[in-house]
């Protein structure tokens, strides 16, 4: 009897020590205590003073000094003692070469820059690393990781795991450029719809006796405009999603602008600021980046934001950076390089002093880019951090994005230059990506 006593007794302690690691929640449901599901905190290594990272980049001319001052401010200012040697590869294709052939077994950087779809081909060697780890961690990870804006961070994720192997760096976008000086003169109103551009199109063409607007990228074109218009592009699978109506609709649009002389394209000059500077158009979509080959004696020029369709949609463009393996050391220094680039104050020197734009919300707002906005030097800075960041859409990331990139472009010279017509273009674009 006295040992069934004990048992009972024992039965009861371990009923209420059961009962007390459980809580009930409002639900009724227990779950456990916060020290139950804790996750242990990972151990970062220490890193020793004298660390020298190699950075491959592809920045030369006013971009490459503008790289220099925030490489030289970081290694001024980091207090771990790290040294950045930042090194001009060429351009983007000299830089994705070099990549290949260091990948496959030569000396790699620490980190590069490159776009998604070259990051993606790199990633068959095994040697990019998987940036999430980083990202979320409390202790090393990116502070307000939400504050970078929304189109940068999903086209980094945009991965076929959904994970970070890159993040963003020098990102531009597109606008449009118009002579301000020929508008004020004219009496011209800055359009903001595709009718509205059309309208001021004919307008200022029938004064010039000459296109009066041209765009820099026809495959920006198509992509840009037949989403506006409600059309898909492409997805991560390389599904082509463009061969719609709203995509021909788009297309056509700008076509009949074409042929009737109201509308160009860049043809043999390859950009447009070239013509735009000669005054042989008023008005053309382009880059951020390129703001500083814009200039003439004869006219004052500004920008806007782009025409809308249907949707409000907008290309990002630039490239991303990414890290190649070493050892924990050397990757977590090279994390702080990362985090280094992408702070408010770091994102937004960079944009003062390039042809790019912030990667962060909060760097539009910071005293010193809001003054250096205001000064009107480059109004592309202004519109360009005008853009809501859900706006923004990109090219899926598929190791053949540049293909489907490279067809449209085909199409829509061919349908520009009357070789095809505008649904003969499309299907054969998306008939060769089949």
């Amino acid at each position: 009897m006295k040992n069934k006593k004990i048992l009972a007794l024992l039965l009861a302690v371990l009923m209420i020590v059961s009962f007390a690691a459980c809580k009930k929640d409002d639900g009724g449901d227990a779950t456990p205590t916060p020290s139950a599901s804790v996750e242990p905190v990972k151990e970062w290594p220490e890193i020793p003073a004298g660390t020298v990272l190699q950075f491959w980049h592809a920045m030369g001319g006013a971009n490459g000094d503008a790289l220099t001052k925030v490489v030289d401010k970081f290694n001024t200012e980091n207090t771990l003692g790290l040294t950045i040697e930042a090194t001009y590869q060429g351009s983007y294709g000299d830089l994705h070469t070099k990549l290949v052939a260091a990948l496959q077994g030569g000396d790699t950087p620490h980190i590069a820059q490159a776009y998604a779809n070259n990051i993606m081909v790199y990633m068959d060697s095994e040697a990019i690393v998987q940036l999430n780890e980083y990202i979320y961690d409390s202790q090393v990870g990116v502070e307000d990781f939400e504050d970078i804006l929304q189109g940068y961070r999903e086209e980094n994720s945009n991965y076929p795991d959904g994970k970070f192997y890159s993040l963003p760096f020098n990102k531009s976008t597109e606008v449009l450029y118009y002579n301000e000086t020929f508008f004020n003169a004219n009496n011209l109103t800055v359009p903001t719809t595709w009718d509205e551009l059309k309208d001021v199109s004919i307008m200022a063409s029938n004064i010039l006796g000459k296109p009066a607007f041209g765009y820099d990228s026809l495959a920006n074109l198509f992509i840009t405009w037949s989403q506006q218009a409600g059309s898909g592009y492409t997805n991560n699978n390389g599904d082509v999603l463009f061969n719609t109506p709203e995509a021909r609709e788009a297309l056509q649009f700008f076509i009949d602008g074409v042929e009737a002389g109201y509308f160009r394209t860049a043809g043999e000059d390859r950009y447009m600021s070239g013509p735009f500077n000669d005054e042989n158009a008023v008005m053309f979509i382009g880059s951020t980046s390129g703001s500083a080959y814009i200039g003439s004696d004869t006219f004052e020029w500004n920008a806007a934001q782009m025409p809308w369709g249907k949707e409000k949609k907008v290309i990002q463009q630039g490239s991303n950076m990414f890290m190649v393996k070493s050892n924990e050391v050397e990757q977590l220094a090279t994390f702080e390089f990362m985090k280094f680039l992408m702070a408010p104050e770091n994102t937004a020197l960079w944009a003062m002093n390039s042809g790019y734009l912030p990667v962060r919300a909060s760097a539009r707002e910071l005293p010193e880019y809001v003054a250096f906005v205001a000064a009107g030097t480059n109004p592309t800075k202004e519109v360009g951090t005008s853009y809501d960041g859900s706006w923004y859409i990109y090219d899926p990331v598929f190791k053949e994005s540049y293909s489907v990139r490279q067809a449209v472009d085909t199409a829509v010279e061919e349908a520009a230059t009357g070789v095809k017509t505008v649904d003969q273009a499309i299907t054969d674009a998306a008939a060769s990506l089949q």
